[in-house]
């Protein structure tokens, strides 16, 4: 008989979301949920553009297509880069986005400086 304690079966067990990166031909991955959306864009080679990663550039702007209800709260450095109508159409800076469930994401391709 095997004393040895076991851990408790929800403690490993991570939920996993879908994210679709409209932008980069429809790309599907899994993520595990509460992610935030540029990490997960670059872990899995999403495409969505990016230069600081911290709020303060704006250059990961993206337009949540579906699912905008499964991210979380609009953080104060997202709104100076996004007009209040750009959020409520459902635009968010991936760097300051976490996701918890399944969203579908699009932004602009940004063009080679020359």
């Amino acid at each position: 008989m095997n004393t040895a304690a076991q851990p408790a079966a929800s403690a490993s067990i991570v939920s996993m979301i879908q994210i679709t990166f409209l932008s980069n031909n429809a790309k599907v991955v899994s993520a595990a949920e509460g992610g935030n959306l540029l990490r997960i864009s670059l872990r899995e080679q999403g495409g969505i553009p990016f230069k600081c990663g911290g709020g303060l550039c704006g250059t990961c702007k993206c337009l949540i297509e579906t699912g905008l209800e499964h991210t979380d709260a609009v953080k104060p450095k997202e709104r100076k880069h996004l007009s209040e109508e750009e959020m409520k159409q459902g635009y968010r800076m991936a760097c300051q986005t976490f996701v918890n469930g399944d969203i579908a994401v699009s932004w602009q391709p940004r063009t080679a400086a020359r």
